[in-house]
């Protein structure tokens, strides 16, 4: 498994992520966007309406190097800052994650190398962090 329990918990709470990612010519990007954890795969899976034409989808294909960040302020302290870093290689795939019709069938697919983490577990506050070797 990619991700520990509470890291999963806390990824299925959230709506979005932050995907950073790097132009053709090194001019970081970041976007806000939808995900899903991709348990089978143990993969960040990134969809949306238009991922083909999309400035990421292109800058994953002229460098797969990114950064996915998912957060959240539970409260105005130190405690109440939570956050998921993973970086990895992305690729881009075919994925079929949208019975509605409404968003592509292209995805960007993460696959974690390293995850850092901020009061995502409670049992364990503060932060952690670790590489992923499996893919």
């Amino acid at each position: 498994m990619t991700f520990n329990d509470a890291e999963v918990r806390f990824l299925a709470r959230q709506p979005r992520g932050h995907l950073a990612t790097l132009g053709p010519n090194g001019t970081p990007q970041v976007k806000p966007l939808g995900f899903t954890y991709n348990l089978a795969l143990g993969t960040i899976d990134i969809t949306g309406f238009n991922m083909s034409g999309s400035a990421k989808y292109r800058n994953v294909q002229a460098n797969p190097d990114v950064a996915f960040v998912v957060d959240e302020v539970t409260e105005a302290s130190m405690d109440g800052a939570h956050f998921l870093e993973i970086r990895g290689i992305a690729e881009t795939a075919v994925g079929s994650h949208d019975p509605q019709g409404h968003l592509a069938s292209e995805i960007i697919r993460i696959h974690p190398r390293r995850i850092v983490s901020f009061n995502v577990d409670p049992d364990h506050p503060g932060f952690a962090a670790r590489d992923v070797t499996q893919w």
